[in-house]
């Protein structure tokens, strides 16, 4: 296949394929700013946290589209929000899709970041607590990174001894994970959650637009007709989802993570090419070592019984040594038969 008939392939898959809400490029698009999506991080955010119990944020300030580059395989995107609660509180959220090898450890180094990072120099600890924000971590992951639990994990610092309650409640990481939602096979959406989630994933599913498949429901248009923020989220994608430069970022997106996946199993294979070296250099040696190791007991008994039977012979060390070097056997052995029979 030449470059130029590629490139045609290329083109005329964009000319149908949609791309899907959650690829990196198309979700950091969506969620460009805040002016265009305040309101859609903010129904999305208080869905998920009104789902666990918790209290919403009330307004969203800035909305931050940030790159990772973890290690050669694992590149992505999450967004950072800054939003304030009915308390004057301020919310630094992070919303990741990719699930890392380490998902909650790097949640955890990420939230240490943002709990520190309104500390000043030369502030007391107590002014320093008091200015800490509250961190909100929300993972959006197709595969389930834990397999008990359902499909809204919640991760907090609490107290191991009853009463079970939060230690604090500054830290907070949710993990949506897609893969148990759709075993739900939910048809009453009755929660502002379900309705998101239902959308995200049968847009993934079915490579259409949020606004196909909003029209489809009759529950997610009545959502989207009363939910200003889902209906801007719906829209972004509409809007994103046509537009050329994102159509092409998101097959270079496609091609990004078929390459991670050879990249990764390239990997493996060599990891798995190495133990194999491996594991036969260690049957090698021990078979020598092994083959070494009979050929001393061997060398010893045969020793042993030549100083026996020479000794009751009234034959000299030296002539008895002589004799052991005959049969070839090693300085040690003969030592060693030496020291036992002193």
């Amino acid at each position: 296949m030449t470059n130029n008939t590629l490139q045609f392939d290329i083109d005329e898959l964009d000319e149908w394929v949609t791309p899907t809400p959650l690829s990196d490029p198309v979700f950091t698009a969506i969620f460009q700013n805040a002016e265009v999506s305040a309101l859609a991080m903010r129904s999305f955010l208080n869905a998920t946290l009104i789902d666990s119990g918790d209290n919403p944020v009330s307004e969203v300030v800035a909305v931050t589209p940030q790159s990772i580059h973890s290690d050669t395989s694992a590149r992505g995107f999450r967004i950072d929000v800054e939003a304030t609660t009915d308390s004057g509180e301020v919310a630094l959220v992070e919303v990741q899709l990719k699930p890392f090898s380490a998902t909650i450890e790097r949640a955890l180094l990420y939230s240490e970041q943002s709990l520190a990072s309104r500390a000043k120099r030369g502030q007391t600890l107590e002014q320093v607590t008091s200015a800490m924000p509250k961190v909100i971590v929300v993972n959006i992951l197709e595969k389930a990174i834990r397999e008990t639990g359902g499909f809204h994990q919640v991760v907090e610092l609490l107290y191991r001894e009853p009463p079970y309650e939060r230690a604090t409640d500054r830290l907070s990481i949710h993990n949506i994970e897609l893969d148990k939602y759709r075993e739900m096979h939910k048809t009453n959406l009755d929660t502002a959650l379900h309705c998101w989630l239902t959308a995200i994933y049968r847009s993934q599913d079915n490579r259409r637009t949020l606004k196909e498949e909003v029209d489809m429901d009759a529950q997610l248009k009545a959502y989207y007709d009363s939910d200003p923020g889902f209906a801007q989220f719906v829209d972004r994608h509409g809007i994103v989802a046509a537009t050329p430069d994102i159509r092409k970022a998101y097959r270079r997106w496609q091609y990004d993570i078929m390459l991670d996946k050879l990249d990764e199993e390239r990997r493996l294979a060599k990891i798995a090419e190495q133990f194999a070296q491996s594991e036969a250099r260690g049957k090698a040696e021990g078979k020598a070592e092994g083959i070494a190791e009979g050929i001393a007991k061997r060398d010893m008994e045969i020793a042993l019984k030549v100083f026996a039977s020479e000794t009751k012979r009234g034959r000299s060390m030296n002539d008895i040594i002589e004799i052991l070097r005959d049969y070839s056997i090693t300085e040690k052995v003969i030592e060693a038969v030496i020291n036992a029979n002193k």
